[in-house]
């Protein structure tokens, strides 16, 4: 699958169940997909249909599979870890999956999003991912593969 039949794929998904939730930004969750996933080609999401690189955590009671990670928990360095890997029976549980892991409190900021660039900005400093160059690289992505259209 290339990177655009990946957003042709998931988008639609993200599209509607981020109108159904009340989030204004889908360009900035598909972007997360895309970037988590690398483009759906990951392990992770080709094999347990998990797009967006969500751990179990402590709440987490379906199926997991423990892999190998790299976190940035210091600006520049990567440190590679292993953890345990939410897994998903299909592409819609996959998607649902992340809506349901953002009702967690940590994550009510995110409906206020003012942009797409906000919603990055807010999620990162929430502590979703560790990456300095997080939200750039989604914006990144939502540049390149004019993904606001889905907003």
């Amino acid at each position: 699958m290339t990177r655009k039949e990946f957003i042709k794929f998931i988008a639609p998904l993200i599209k509607i169940t981020a109108q159904v939730y009340g989030y204004k930004f889908p360009s900035a969750i598909i972007a997360q997909a895309c970037n988590e996933s690398n483009f759906g080609k990951s392990g992770l999401s080709l094999n347990y249909n998990n797009y967006f690189g969500m751990k179990c955590g402590s709440k987490w009671k379906g199926k997991s599979v423990n892999l190998s990670t790299k976190e940035e928990y210091s600006p520049g360095t990567l440190t590679e870890i292993r953890d345990n890997f939410r897994v998903y029976d299909d592409s819609i549980m996959g998607v649902l999956g992340y809506f349901d892991f953002i009702q967690y409190k940590r994550y009510e900021n995110l409906k206020m999003a003012t942009s797409p660039c906000d919603y990055l900005l807010k999620i990162w400093s929430d502590g979703y991912a560790t990456s300095n160059s997080y939200v750039e690289n989604c914006m990144t992505i939502i540049e390149k593969y004019n993904l606001t259209e889905w907003d």
